[in-house]
């Protein structure tokens, strides 16, 4: 055998040199160089040489005799082991076993005599060594089939007898009953050595007997059977021996157990075996067996160690120590015994942590229902919310949080939130008026009812935290997140995390994710005191302390920068804050039958809600025709403004006010859907159903469906077309959806990095400033094909987009109006993008059979003055006039019903810019008519590309030209100030334009008290700003 593998050696050497020297000739020229030279020198130094070799090989083989005559009482010798416990419990015959426990070192060497003296012949080959062998002349290295070979079935037999009957002899010597304890009966027996392959059968038994010997209680396991020992159930210690075989395969038997883990890895499942398994594993290779030396490397002759490994260490089973590498064409012994000494300290400390973890039930629904469920519930209108919620949601069993649901809070009932012992972290926005968003409108409003009527009573045993978001440059900033606060401790609930405030203007996941970091303690904390709570909810939980400021330190408190995520491979170890996968909450059903579809889209042109309900709303909205579509913007220019009416006559429940908004629920580009389609490999006219996921339902009493933005029976080509937004910028966790949905190494790579924490920076140019579209991903990874349920949860709803009403009821007989411009651009790589809503109008306007559904959104503070006398300034520009051409058809009619004994008319000014007058001034007519007929008092324009200077010109550089007069009309009595526009720069400028006045033309103002004087006016709603971003 030696001879042979030196054979191979030496062939493969001088195949390569000849390789090398054809592909560099210079080194063949050095090479015939230097031989003759090499030659000389070694005859010069024969002389002195000859004597070292000779000294050497004599004391070589005295260290070899001493070496046999004490390896039987080395390997006789204890290790330091903890007490004794119970003996070896063999699960299932192992086709062969240990010798002696020395592991692998009495296997490949020669057995000594009693004398001491080596035998005069040499030994048959025994143990892993004859395994190894065996393996060498499998068919796939000779090409010959393995035959059964009578003899070792027989010897194979015989050493099965042989395991059996040490077993029941050292059952009898502890008192303890010789036939096997089921798994789920006997809570020392969590302790597993699982084989996977000839050799390791032989290892994994040595393995055993040393930890019997040890005083442990070990169960000696097939890999194949690995699923009757419950391992993704109930708590455990793994030690995992199995083999690689020809060309960097696994073993047969090792094949199911790693692939079924490898398949968990795939589907995201990270934290799926958290705080259950604790494990090690030793891998078994010959480099011999490497077949295709072009594509492997000596390391993978223990791949499927290293991918059990990886995988295990994804799902968050917690690795005991480095896993082990034997080569047997160096000597198993060589890795084996210095692993296994390594492993007796760690694997004890695992034994005792899962002896007091593991408690019946011995069920995974038990179990699961053993663990204190923590809602993460969030309420969202733009999608940030519901992201931040899934993210923690994902994260929370990789950090000890088994049970776990996540869920929109209108998907669950109050009274299941609010039952003693209940552990709730919201995650709620805050839009502009301070609604609750849509999908936690109603329970919201339950909240606050059921907290009034029972209040100190209903929450009592609760514990909760609450995450805010909003944007401060909006009056009500964070009104609904205080809200639950006090709705929650008025309940009787009590937080148990103080909460939190992230602003978009500050940057909203940045905060995010550092309270996220300091939640999980408290959380823990939390959890651990529950099942006193639910016993008696009037246990005394102490309240968390105040919330910290937004601003200016973001972070609750100081914590520890987030540990990288577990690496499905070792090529993604590097990426750091890799999110967990969200688990899927959806299942889908495919319906082969003709079932009733849901409709799409949505709505009713009947004159008033089917619920009879007082109003349409976004659920129940009103299908109206559009009654005028006028082009407000010169042809010629690249802004294209559109006026459009709607005719919503004989439609009860479409009252309308000034300032309030008209909400449209668009629909996807049908090109862009049938593609997607097409890429998806799914028929458009394919029909399906959701249901819950398994696990994923809401506890409780709610039977609320998943997805409710997926009405259902739906067919594809509608849900793509109605109900999920495929044009957003992609949020992280659908990019981590479709990482795990590729089968390309290198894509997968690409989305994870986009959407870790360490590649912020990437993220922000290749999807918030190129704003990729699904397909445009899709495309660009060609590998990815996710699944259609995990596409749907990973999707945003199409939500409904606002538009401000253009006109008062009185001066157009009742019919809203909206302008709108219609969005294109491109991106700073060249890609056109064009919005979802405004296209769809403006491509669609002029179809007579075009049906648009339609609500009317209320306006709680921005609305103009009741009374005329109050002065006014409204602030504008481009498409932010809209709301104002209402204002100011309401005070003209107010002003012609007055009487003569009615005050006089206080002063009105608007602010109004565009780039040139005879380009985009819009709604120019009535404007120029309002300051005609005295409506107005004053007009004031700002044209920024009208004049040659270089400097252009806006609508804050006006109020400053002005800024005495606009001083002294803010703090005129009953003053009202009003913004409308984009939010990103405008509003801000606009804001600082307004302090610098009141700080330069008000005795007694500077900066601060300027400040300080427009936030009491914001909260008295005298100052009120109506933005977009």
């Amino acid at each position: 055998e030696d001879s042979r593998r030196r054979a191979e050696a030496a062939t493969f050497a001088w195949s390569t040199l000849q390789k090398t020297v054809r592909e560099y000739p210079v080194i063949g020229v050095l090479l015939a160089v230097a031989a003759p030279l090499l030659g000389a020198a070694g005859i010069f130094l024969l002389p002195f040489a000859l004597p070292l070799a000779i000294g050497l090989f004599v004391w070589s083989k005295q260290r070899g005799a001493q070496a046999e005559a004490t390896a039987g009482s080395r390997s006789d010798a204890p290790k330091a082991v903890p007490k004794p416990r119970t003996v070896v419990t063999i699960e299932k015959a192992a086709p062969a076993v240990a010798t002696p426990p020395a592991v692998a070192s009495t296997s490949s060497r020669s057995a000594t005599s009693s004398g001491g003296s080596a035998p005069t012949t040499a030994a048959p080959l025994t143990g892993s060594a004859a395994l190894m062998a065996r393996m060498r002349k499998s068919g796939a290295v000779t090409g010959e089939k393995r035959a059964a070979d009578p003899a070792s079935i027989a010897a194979e037999a015989a050493a099965a007898k042989e395991v059996k009957a040490k077993a029941s002899n050292g059952s009898e010597r502890s008192g303890a009953s010789s036939t096997s304890t089921s798994f789920r009966e006997d809570q020392n027996s969590r302790l597993f050595f699982l084989y996977g392959g000839e050799a390791s059968t032989q290892i994994a038994g040595d393995l055993a007997e040393k930890a019997a010997a040890a005083g442990f209680s070990p169960r000696l396991v097939a890999m194949d059977d690995f699923k009757r020992c419950d391992l993704d159930k109930v708590p455990a210690v793994a030690v995992f021996v199995v083999e690689t075989i020809e060309n960097a395969q696994p073993a047969e038997a090792a094949g199911t157990c790693l692939r079924f883990f490898n398949r968990q890895r795939k589907k995201g499942e990270s934290g799926s075996l958290a705080g259950k398994l604790r494990y090690a594993v030793l891998g078994l290779g010959d480099t011999n067996l490497l077949l295709d030396r072009q594509t492997t490397t000596a390391k993978d002759c223990n791949q499927a160690a290293q991918t059990l490994d990886s995988a295990l260490n994804f799902l968050g089973a917690e690795r005991m120590c480095q896993r082990g590498e034997a080569n047997d064409a160096v000597g198993l012994e060589e890795a084996v015994e210095p692993w296994t000494e390594q492993l007796w300290a760690p694997l004890s400390e695992a034994v005792d942590a899962i002896g007091a973890s593991a408690s019946p039930p011995w069920n995974s629904a038990a179990a699961a229902a053993g663990a204190r469920e923590v809602k993460f519930l969030f309420g969202s209108q733009t999608g940030n919310a519901a992201e931040i919620c899934k993210e923690m949601a994902a994260e929370a069993p990789a950090k000890g949080f088994p049970n776990v649901h996540c869920n929109a809070m209108n998907e669950v009932d109050v009274k299941d939130v609010l039952k003693p012992g209940a552990v709730v972290v919201y995650v709620v926005s805050s839009t502009g008026d301070g609604d609750a968003p849509d999908n936690c409108d109603s329970f919201f409003t339950k909240l606050k009812r059921v907290a009034k009527k029972e209040a100190g009573v209903c929450g009592a045993g609760v514990q909760y935290a609450v995450l805010g978001l909003g944007d401060q440059n909006y009056s009500a900033f964070m009104a609904v997140p205080r809200s639950f606060t006090a709705a929650m401790e008025k309940a009787g609930a009590k937080a148990f995390y103080p909460r939190g405030e992230a602003d978009e203007t500050l940057g909203l996941y940045e905060y995010c994710e550092k309270w996220q970091d300091g939640l999980w303690e408290p959380l823990r904390t939390a959890s651990e005191r529950a099942p006193a709570l639910a016993k008696d909810p009037t246990d005394g939980v102490a309240p968390a302390t105040p919330a910290p400021a937004p601003v200016p330190a973001p972070s609750p408190a100081p914590s520890p920068a987030p540990a990288p995520a577990p690496a499905a491979n070792e090529a993604e170890a590097d990426l750091v804050g890799v999110p967990a996968l969200p688990a899927c909450r959806a299942a889908v059903t495919w319906r082969t039958d003709a079932p009733t579809l849901a409709r799409y889209p949505w709505g009713t042109d009947s004159s008033s809600p089917p619920s009879s309900a007082d109003h349409f709303t976004h659920e129940e909205p009103y299908l109206a025709k559009v009654a005028k579509s006028e082009l407000m913007t010169d042809p010629k220019s690249d802004r294209r403004v559109l006026h459009v009416e709607f005719d919503t006559r004989g439609a009860r429940g479409l009252d309308f006010e000034p300032g309030d908004s008209l909400g449209v629920l668009p629909q996807n580009d049908p090109a862009l859907v049938d593609a997607l389609a097409a890429r998806l490999g799914l028929d458009p006219n394919a029909v399906f159903e959701l249901g819950w996921a398994e696990g994923q339902a809401p506890s409780g009493s709610s039977s609320a469906p998943p997805l409710r933005h997926v009405r259902c029976p739906a067919s594809v080509g509608a849900a793509l077309t109605h109900a999920v937004d495929v044009t957003a910028p992609p949020r992280k966790s659908l990019l981590r959806v479709l990482a795990e949905a590729c089968t390309d190494a290198g894509e997968r790579r690409d989305l994870l990095t986009l959407c870790s924490r360490g590649g912020r920076d990437e993220y922000k140019v290749l999807c918030g400033d190129e704003c990729p579209t699904l397909l445009d991903l899709l495309e660009s990874h060609p590998s990815c094909a996710p699944g259609w349920a995990e596409l749907l949860d990973a999707l945003q709803p199409l939500q409904p987009r606002m538009y401000s009403i253009t006109s008062a009821p009185e001066a157009h007989g009742g019919v809203p109006a909206v302008a709108f411009s219609v969005v294109r651009f491109s991106t700073p790589r060249g890609a056109t993008r064009s919005g979802v809503a405004t296209n769809w109008l403006d491509r669609r306007a002029s179809d007579p059979t075009f049906r648009v559904p339609l609500y009317v959104k209320k306006s709680l503070h921005f609305a103009p003055p009741t009374d005329v006398s109050h002065p006014v300034i409204m602030i504008g520009p481009g498409t932010g006039v809209a709301p104002f051409r209402g204002f100011l058809e309401r005070r003209r009619a107010m002003i012609a019903a007055a009487d003569a004994a009615s005050p006089a008319p206080g002063p009105a000014w608007l602010f109004f810019g565009c780039r040139r007058r005879d380009e985009d001034y819009l709604y120019r007519g009535d404007l120029e008519s309002f300051a005609a007929d005295g409506t107005l008092t004053e007009l004031v324009t700002a044209f920024s590309r009208e004049s040659s200077s270089t400097t252009k010109t806006y609508v804050q550089h006006r109020i400053a030209d002005r800024a005495a007069e606009v001083a002294a009309i803010i703090v005129a009595p009953e003053a009202r100030v009003y913004v409308c526009g984009d939010g990103a720069n405008m509003a801000k400028d606009v804001h600082g334009a307004l302090v610098d006045a009141l700080a330069v033309h008000v005795d007694g103002m500077d900066a601060r008290r300027a400040t300080d004087t427009l936030m009491a006016m914001t909260k008295e709603g005298r100052y009120v700003r109506d933005i977009w971003s």
